[in-house]
């Protein structure tokens, strides 16, 4: 008989892990942290498609110029 696996690592499509994803880039330290959660953003676009996660986080990082 076939069984499910759930696979916990994947990316959400739910609003709390975009905004914790927005919150984890904008409080980055170093460029390599925003390259990993850019990585993850695209990860979280490819398995959901629709609006894009890399877009907002480059538009977060504008703030009031966008």
């Amino acid at each position: 008989m076939p069984t499910l696996t759930l696979i916990t690592s994947a990316p959400s499509s739910d609003a709390e892990y975009r905004t914790d994803l927005i919150r984890r880039y904008l409080a980055a330290g170093d460029q390599f942290t925003e390259l990993a959660l850019l990585a993850e953003a695209a990860r979280y676009d490819k398995a959901n498609p629709g609006g894009s996660l890399v877009d907002e986080l480059h538009g977060s990082a504008l703030g009031d110029a966008a």
